[in-house]
């Protein structure tokens, strides 16, 4: 006996679309319009996947076997991740696991899909989403990443840096330069902030996207005292972005750097 992936079992009717449409679950379902066709056997196993999305995340062995049930059916699995994905009452770490094997599953064409999930209300899931889109190398989803600059939750934001940093999307290299005045990625009162480790991120990430106006305003920070936490990270971009390679001590640092950015003026 076949059952046809409709809105028979594992029934998307149910689940709130929210701001993602249904045609566009349909499309990950059926890609080239056609229904996939569900053996008896098959309906037992997903019904025995989708349980244990249900399960505990930190029980043993359990994601390696979400894992291998959802690879096994592959498309077939794929009602069974959106459910998972958009429904709260399975654990947020499941919802996670589900968009990465949606996005492995169904390649390149789930990421309209799960791009909508940047917007998600809880922040793993948002954190999924940007994983995800990494994964599938999705350089093209600018407007995501920039609002995930600026996202709440700390975790978001070093996600987002390091989706533009390790896909190289320099056009977004200013946004992250921003983001050193962003009062967000600071803690205390006004007059005592304090720098949060993403600090650090930003000024890297701005070195791996060789942003060459950043190179005078690093150059004047690392020779300052008050940022000698930042050494290594402002010695980092630096030398990614002009392609030289300073001394090892704090005090040669300085000193080169500073040789540079005033043989740097000269040029103007």
């Amino acid at each position: 006996m076949k059952l046809a992936i409709g809105l028979g079992l594992l029934s998307l009717s149910t689940l709130a679309m929210g701001a993602v449409s249904e045609k566009s679950i349909q499309l990950l379902k059926n890609p080239n319009g056609q229904k996939v066709a569900l053996e008896k056997k098959d309906v037992v196993t997903l019904e025995r996947l989708e349980n244990m999305f249900t399960m505990d995340a930190r029980t043993p062995g359990l994601s390696a076997m979400i894992k291998r049930h959802a690879l096994h059916h592959k498309q077939k699995a794929v009602p069974v991740l959106i459910k998972v994905m958009k429904e709260s009452k399975y654990p947020e770490q499941n919802r996670w696991q589900a968009t990465m094997l949606l996005g492995q599953i169904m390649g390149v064409k789930s990421a309209p899909f799960i791009a909508k999930f940047a917007d998600h209300p809880h922040w793993m899931m948002r954190v999924a989403s940007l994983k995800a889109l990494l994964a599938l190398r999705q350089k093209d989803y600018h407007a995501v990443y920039s609002k995930a600059l600026k996202d709440p939750s700390l975790i978001v934001r070093v996600q987002a840096l390091d989706n533009i940093s390790q896909m190289q999307i320099k056009t977004l290299a200013p946004q992250v330069w921003n983001m050193m005045y962003d009062q967000s990625n600071y803690s205390g009162e006004v007059g005592n902030r304090k720098r949060t480790s993403i600090v650090k991120v930003v000024i890297r990430t701005i070195g791996d996207l060789k942003f060459e106006k950043a190179q005078k305003p690093l150059a004047k920070l690392i020779q300052k005292p008050k940022y000698q936490d930042l050494i290594e990270d402002l010695d980092y971009s630096l030398e990614k972005i002009t392609g030289e390679t300073s001394p090892n001590s704090v005090d040669g640092r300085r000193k080169f750097w500073s040789k540079i950015a005033v043989n740097e003026t000269k040029k103007i």
